[in-house]
């Protein structure tokens, strides 16, 4: 109810204001529309499909792929901007862009570049940062099930980019948008020809965008009282320091150093100081397309892409805090030299027996005054070939082959476990000769070194400028020290597709009462091969274990060199397995147009998919009607089932991530085991929808829902710890023995571990917890002719989603992680597996159109959710935190054409600059939702020249 309260109250407000638009469904010629392989007219679709002209692109500021993504009211939980705590989506996703409709995963939005599949990621979908985005000419988006025609992925809906074909002579464009601390600029240049029988274009495009650190943002980088999740880290150097005897004590220089959290008496790190709300980012894009008339009813269609984003800079923690806490590369005997002056100069500190420093290896210091920095690169070919014509029996036919192949190489570095250990005990170094050392007893003395983990090895504080009187030279630690703990890590992933397609569509002369029956067949087959590759260092399978030094069992470190589980050599970024799998995937698919009479037109759809193998074969059946009740008022309406296959890494091997999990405060090791058993996930999806227009006004408001079966999920390694812990199911719980805990104990490393000792979680891909959503689609917009000898028009769309309802959350053999719940109106940042889900998100805009000045005032709102988290026992989430507040802002655009060649457009968004409303995460702003950036001033042209 108090949804639906804030669903009314926001309408009429928005009515006054308005955004872009989507444009209201306006006639052009007549084409195959995205949702139909039947030519027809969008206005005359039973499906709701949104057209997004390219003048409708330039009314809003030409933004960005990313900026328009997140603007999307039918859209949320979009990736975007840098986002690489964010374990749901974001983490190793930097500098990728996705479209998630209905909130339902972007793996479950189908995006099609002219009509045609496009190489998609395992979880993520189509990466569109790839899409030419300044060779577009419109875009459209099916809000509806669409995998009768389209077959897997296409639960959520279809997005589908269309290029130009009216590029004559040259064309040269850029533009360049300020924002404080600093600015994103893009140039572009086109070139067209064309002769009676055929037409060619080729363009190019590169940009860049500046740095912005999170320190530059007054909100970005908070105070441990005022969010304590907010990129705090209980693992900090300085140290919280562990003496046996009494019990942990922060280093006595913690909170000159600004590494102190008060309300716990305990150091910390806030990593989020280091990291960046924009990440350098240097794109490159060329496309080129040629149409070719072989015959008059033949054409041949040949489109090629390439792109590549790099981050070269990625800029994160100066380092990761090591998985196990208290190992033997944790200990500082009585005799290590920091300790020693440790307690020296302050008495008060237990003077005798060893000391566990709980820390990193860097921290307030930086990596030598700077944050790490690691590389996001990603390479995206694409190559089409299409053959289209009629036949002189009247059937049209397409034959089309296409390849596309992604390829992402991340890089970071990580610290051994061993060279630590021997740190610690004055072994440490390029150059140390540790057998003779050991032999005689020689520790810390020439070429072998200690790492000192103790604030006296500290000389300045990066974060607060803090110089430390305490430091002293001979206890820091060396440039080569540090050099040596460290080594280069990554991976590399390549994704491709190659699909081969052919249909045919007519008319089958059979006569209704509205006109003949239109009918379409296909036939599809993709080859998809994944590739997953790890640089040797993080290869499970020729680095399996930490310990590699005999010297390492001599010294008591470790009883062998042999290890299980094999957990790699590194401390923060656990070994993982390569990867290799391919597969095809067969399909046929008809299609059939009823028009029953004048007013009732009724699209009947059927497709078989076969995956082979374990996965099977599916059938996905579709019906859709439109109703012209009068010549104004027309009622829509659709029902199918959908589905999506499970993608080939989910059915085989391991793969390691890092996910930050609530219930121990830390980012930890997650290994993500392949399922063989996985079946395709369904979906039945039902709209209903009423249009309403005439010469000035457009209106239409649709209900949809989504009813899914058995969808792919990933066990939730928050839920499950969660669960252990709850039930105390650790050695000497009350729990263990029940069967619930014999579950739950074989996810958790070490077996039995309390909460401090956690290392790693085993978590399944699943079918998971059935879940049902639905919502409310509307549109509206009023043209009123000659106002002061131009065109105004005021409009409004939005998308309210009444409920995201879920099953309880159940590991793969059915024990009880989660109860579920309407997940709706909520920042779902925690335990759950859903993104971002504000129910309520809508745009409004004026336009005033005056010869060839365009005026635009636009109005975004995303209403007030609640962070789940706070209603959680033992959270860190603040009372004041646990709602995310409402947000209005506003944009305006002008633009203008000069003498037919001179295209000029200014726009500031965000006009009153206000900042994202805070919540509960460490980037404290939702970044799956929010304008992070303030006030932003864009400028920009477009000249063409040379045309015949």
């Amino acid at each position: 109810m108090k949804r639906l309260m804030r669903l009314f109250a926001a309408v009429p407000v928005l009515c006054f204001l308005a955004l872009p638009s989507w444009a209201a469904e306006e006639p052009i010629e007549e084409v195959v529309v995205t949702g139909s392989y039947i030519k027809g007219t969008p206005e005359d679709a039973e499906l709701p499909v949104d057209v997004l002209r390219r003048e409708d692109l330039q009314d809003i500021g030409n933004p960005s792929v990313i900026e328009m993504v997140r603007n999307l009211s039918i859209a949320s939980g979009n990736l975007g901007e840098t986002n690489q705590f964010q374990t749901n989506g974001g983490q190793g996703n930097e500098g990728v862009a996705t479209i998630n409709l209905r909130g339902l995963g972007a793996a479950r939005t189908l995006v099609l570049l002219n009509g045609r599949r496009h190489v998609a990621t395992e979880t993520q979908g189509v990466d569109i940062n790839a899409m030419p985005s300044y060779a577009i000419g419109r875009i459209e988006v099916l809000k509806d099930g669409a995998a009768a025609l389209y077959g897997s992925d296409a639960i959520g809906g279809v997005v589908n980019f269309i290029t130009r074909t009216d590029i004559e002579g040259f064309e040269i464009g850029g533009d360049y948008q300020a924002i404080d601390d600093g600015g994103d600029w893009n140039v572009d240049l086109a070139y067209g020809l064309s002769g009676d029988r055929w037409n060619w274009m080729i363009a190019g495009a590169y940009g860049e965008r500046e740095e912005i650190p999170f320190r530059k943002r007054d909100w970005a980088v908070r105070p441990f009282s005022q969010n304590t999740q907010g990129g705090w880290s209980g693992i900090s150097h300085p140290a919280n320091i562990l003496f046996p005897a009494a019990g942990v004590i922060p280093d006595p220089r913690c909170q000159d150093l600004g590494a102190f959290r008060d309300s716990l008496n305990s150091c910390g790190f806030q990593f989020t100081y280091f990291d960046n709300l924009v990440e350098e980012t240097e794109s490159t894009k060329i496309f080129t397309q040629l149409n070719y008339d072989i015959t008059d009813d033949m054409t041949l269609h040949v489109e090629a892409l390439w792109s590549h984003v790099e981050l070269p800079e990625w800029k994160t923690s100066p380092s990761y805090p090591p998985q196990s806490l208290f190992g033997p590369d944790r200990i500082a005997l009585p005799d290590h030299p920091g300790l020693v002056r440790l307690r020296q100069d302050y008495p008060a500190l237990p003077q005798t027996g060893i000391a566990i420093p709980i820390n990193r290896a860097r921290g307030v210091t930086g990596e030598f005054g700077e944050p790490e920095d690691g590389i996001r690169d990603t390479e995206t070919t694409r190559l089409a070939l299409a053959l289209e014509g009629s036949w002189d029996n009247g059937v049209d036919y397409t034959f089309s082959v296409s390849y596309s192949k992604r390829e992402r190489e991340l890089e970071g570095d990580d610290m051994f476990i061993e060279n630590m250990a021997f740190a610690m005990r004055g072994l440490g170094g390029p150059n140390c000769d540790r057998a003779a050392a050991v032999a005689g007893g020689t520790f810390g003395q020439g070429n072998c070194e200690y790492y000192n983990p103790f604030s006296n090895g500290i000389e300045r504080s990066v974060v607060t400028g803090f110089v430390n009187p305490d430091f002293d030279p001979a206890l820091a630690n060396s440039r080569e020290l540090l050099d040596w703990l460290f080594t280069e890590t990554g991976s590399f992933t390549e994704n491709e597709l190659l699909v081969f397609e052919a249909v045919f569509s007519g008319e089958t002369g059979i006569e209704l009462g509205g006109g003949n029956v239109g009918w379409a067949v296909g036939a599809q087959s993709r080859r998809e091969r994944y590739d997953f590759e790890l640089r040797d260092i993080a290869n499970r399978s020729l680095n399996p274990c930490p310990w590699t030094d005999p010297l390492a069992v001599t010294l008591g470190f470790t009883p062998s060199l042999d290890c299980d589980p094999q957990t790699g050599r590194l401390a923060f970024l656990a070994a993982s397995d390569e990867e290799s799998t391919s597969r095809i995937v067969y399909g046929v698919f008809g299609e059939l147009n009823l028009p029953v009479t004048d007013r009732l037109n009724v699209q009947a759809a059927l497709r078989f998919e076969d995956y082979g193998g374990e996965v099977g074969s599916t059938i996905d059946p579709k019906v859709a009607f439109s109703w012209n009740v009068t010549d104004e008022f027309s009622i829509r309406g659709s029902a199918s089932t959908t589905f999506r296959g499970p993608p080939q890494s989910f059915l085989s091997g391991t793969t390691t991530s890092l996910q930050f999990n609530a219930a121990v405060n830390a980012f930890k090791a997650v290994d993500n085991v392949g399922n063989p058993d996985l079946e395709p996930e369904s979906a039945v999806t039902t709209n209903l929808g009423f249009v309403y227009q005439n010469e000035n006004f457009y209106g239409s408001i649709d209900w949809w829902r989504y009813d899914f079966d058995d969808p792919l999920q990933v066990e939730s390694a928050g839920q499950i710890v969660s669960a252990y812990l709850n039930q105390a199911c650790f050695d000497g719980g009350a729990g263990v023995g029940t069967t619930s805990c014999d579950a739950l104990r074989s996810h958790i490393f070490p077996l039995g571990t309390n909460a401090a000792g956690l290392q790693r979680t085993v978590v399944n891909f699943i079918n998971g917890s059935n879940i049902t959503t639905s919502g409310i689609d509307w549109q509206a917009s009023y043209d009123f002719f000659e106002v002061g000898g131009g065109t105004l028009t005021v409009g409004m769309e939005g998308t309210y989603t009444l409920e995201y309802e879920s099953d309880d959350f159940v590991d793969i053999g059915g024990a009880l992680l989660a109860p579920g719940g309407d997940f709706a109106g909520f920042l779902n940042d925690g335990n759950s597996p859903f993104q971002s889900l504000p129910d309520l998100k809508a745009n409004a805009y004026v336009k005033y159109v005056l010869g060839n000045h365009r005026f635009n005032l636009v109005a975004r709102y995303v209403t007030d959710y609640e962070d789940a988290e706070a209603d959680l026992p033992n959270t860190a989430v603040l009372p004041g935190l646990a709602t995310i507040d409402e947000q209005w802002t506003f944009d305006l655009h002008y633009n203008t054409t000069i003498m037919d060649d001179l295209f000029l457009s200014v726009s500031v968004v965000n006009l009153t600059d206000e900042d994202p409303p805070q919540s509960s995460t460490d980037l404290n702003y939702d970044p799956y939702t929010h304008n992070p950036f303030g006030r932003m001033i864009k400028v920009g042209f477009r000249y063409t020249f040379g045309a015949e």
